[in-house]
């Protein structure tokens, strides 16, 4: 009797994030809320999200470094949405290892798409494949690109047709192909580089092995504000001087790429 309740309460929770005509800044997943933090049903693609290796399954524990422990679905969602452009920090296990990884929010927008709409469309057709609802979805939605067409929930599949009933299309807002494209990083396992130190004069991580570091400290906006060398650093603890005394107060990711891997973590700037 349990497991029948717990996969019912499962369905509602994974369908819960994805409302009608809805558009906010998001990562481009669906969740749904468990003790630890939020599990994640799907990774859209072409979104934030599918740029790093979060997986449907894995767990997010916290978000900018709050932990989403006890909190209810509409709370979590609050801390994974937030301003477009705005980087954001989550934790997150899969496969029994802890993550990190940085990404910036995307203007994503929900749109239902009728069945009866879906219908009339193609003179009531009575299955229909992924391409086919992405030409329907595509049609008056000029200024956004289709990422993904739902159904309860779940990404409809490019090989399998389904029947024309209701459906969610999952859009990003258009990239301006004259704008800088920012790195997206930052995906890498805990005991990589590790920040120690952050103040107006020196930055401080350990890393695990010898070789070259970069530092990159980016603000609020994802702005970069300074960029670190260290061509010989060693095994331990390692410093590098910079001069913040003309960097307003306030919070920046730090990222530490050493010989490759990168690691990312806030930090705030007193």
């Amino acid at each position: 009797m349990k497991s029948i309740v717990k996969v019912s309460l499962l369905a509602a929770m994974m369908a819960a994030p994805l409302m009608a005509d809805e558009t906010f800044g998001g990562v481009g997943i669906t969740i749904y809320q468990i003790r630890e933090g939020v599990k994640v049903a799907e990774v859209i693609p072409g979104t934030p999200a599918a740029e790093t290796k979060l997986q449907a399954g894995d767990v997010i524990t916290a978000v900018d470094g709050v932990s989403l422990q006890g909190l209810n679905i509409e709370q979590s969602k609050e801390k994974l949405r937030g301003q477009v452009n705005k980087p954001l920090e989550i934790t997150y296990t899969s496969e029994g290892e802890t993550y990190t990884a940085t990404l910036r929010r995307a203007q994503i927008t929900v749109k239902d798409l009728e069945g009866a709409a879906v219908k009339n469309w193609y003179g009531d057709k009575a299955e229909l494949n992924a391409q086919e609802l992405e030409t329907f979805a595509s049609a008056s939605q000029n200024d956004k690109q289709l990422v993904a067409v739902l159904k309860n929930g779940n990404l409809v599949k490019a090989e399998k047709n389904v029947a024309s009933a209701d459906y969610n299309g999952i859009y990003v807002e258009k990239a301006n192909e004259f704008a800088p494209k920012p790195k997206v990083e930052n995906v890498v396992r805990n005991g990589g580089a590790l920040l120690r130190g952050f103040t107006r004069n020196a930055v401080s991580y350990s890393v695990k092995t010898p070789g070259k570091t970069i530092v990159t400290i980016m603000n609020a906006d994802g702005e970069q504000v300074a960029r670190l060398v260290n061509e010989r650093a060693s095994a331990g603890v390692n410093t590098v001087l910079w001069d913040a005394s003309s960097i307003p107060s306030g919070r920046y990711m730090v990222s530490i790429d050493h010989e490759g891997s990168v690691s990312g973590k806030f930090a705030v700037l007193k």
